[in-house]
């Protein structure tokens, strides 16, 4: 059954880090993988991201790119890893590229379903923005400030930084994302027994728990808390636009996810899928991520008018490691404390 655009479901994944790199083909250009990628006809990725940027930066793609169908999957990255791994397993890989977190990409690159490419000579991109050798280019990133009701919370509640946040007062107002991202990356910079003691105290502090960053975000600005983690600054600009009475303080460290890109071995259209893969760290991909959902980089010469916001708040942010299987098992603590709820 053809499965129909924008499908919402989840996946994972990582990889043999110590491969050589395959090389180029001597002609490889943008313009002869775009030829080729023409003959293949289409593109199909998943993402976490919502339809619409998606659609927006696909209508530009084919704009530079005509002849090549986008079609994108709203899937989660832990569901999207694991759809992955069984269509391979299976034989019957569907999907050429996927985005995920670094802390979501072990069980795909442990099992060498990516391979590098030198996307920096074909493409020109810059190695700071390609992760494991090769294998994934960095495309934004997702920061998860500590977000409030503006109606049930003000700004100064929140001097003391994170601390604050398990002050006994928020008891029953307090909403937490169930996978706890913020903990594995506030434990890179404080360690790790300040950051679970943290999770701990919110723990005991019976915190409301809720499934998915925008879910996290639509609950704030409901009134079912008065503060949340686990949604993202992207989302709270958007819905402040909206009208929602919702604000995210001016304390670091501001924990960022790095997404990436990673084309996957065996991708049945796969030069379609590097230059898709290409195309999102392009400024036009950008600049449709930025506009629909706030979304962008948070570092270097490209970064989102969020991020300076966050520079001029003098907001120190804290990065996902590159170390994928140690940025794992912090978030497999994490989940865990926070599954244990009752």
């Amino acid at each position: 059954m053809r499965r129909p655009p924008f499908v919402s479901t989840f996946l994972v994944g990582l990889g043999a880090l110590l491969a050589t790199p395959a090389p180029a083909r001597a002609q490889d250009t943008i313009q002869s993988i775009y030829e080729a990628a023409k003959n293949e006809g289409k593109v199909s990725f998943f993402t976490s991201n919502d339809v619409k940027p998606n659609q927006e930066s696909a209508k530009r793609f084919a704009q530079k790119f005509p002849g090549i169908a986008v079609e994108a999957y709203k899937i989660e990255p832990g569901p999207a890893m694991e759809r992955i791994i069984g269509e391979s397993t299976a034989g019957r890989l569907t999907v050429d590229v996927v985005d995920s977190p670094v802390s979501y990409t072990p069980l795909l690159m442990n099992r060498g379903l990516v391979e590098p490419y030198p996307y920096d000579k074909v493409f020109g991109i810059p190695t700071e923005d390609l992760l494991f050798e090769g294998r994934s280019i960095h495309s934004y990133n997702l920061d998860v400030p500590i977000a409030f009701n503006t109606n049930m919370a003000k700004a100064g509640d929140f001097a003391g930084g994170w601390d604050s946040i398990a002050d006994p007062k928020w008891r029953g107002k307090f909403l937490l994302e169930a996978r706890g991202i913020v903990f594995p990356l506030l434990a890179l910079t404080w360690g790790e027994e300040r950051a679970y003691a943290l999770l701990k105290k919110l723990v005991d502090n019976k915190p409301i728990i809720i499934k998915g960053g925008t879910p996290t975000i639509e609950a704030l600005a409901g009134g079912q808390g008065a503060v949340a983690i686990g949604t993202y600054g992207g989302r709270v600009l958007q819905y402040q636009k909206e009208g929602a009475p919702v604000d995210w303080a001016r304390v670091g460290p501001i924990p960022a996810m790095i997404y990436q890109q990673m084309v996957i071995k065996g991708a049945p259209h796969p030069n379609a899928a590097r230059l898709w893969a290409w195309w999102t760290s392009t400024p036009e991909h950008r600049e449709e991520l930025y506009k629909h959902h706030y979304f962008g980089r948070l570092r270097g010469p490209n970064v989102s008018p969020l991020g300076k916001m966050m520079q001029e708040a003098k907001a120190e942010i804290v990065f996902e490691s590159t170390d994928a299987n140690e940025m794992q098992r912090l978030l497999a603590k994490a989940g865990a404390m926070i599954g244990g709820l009752k």
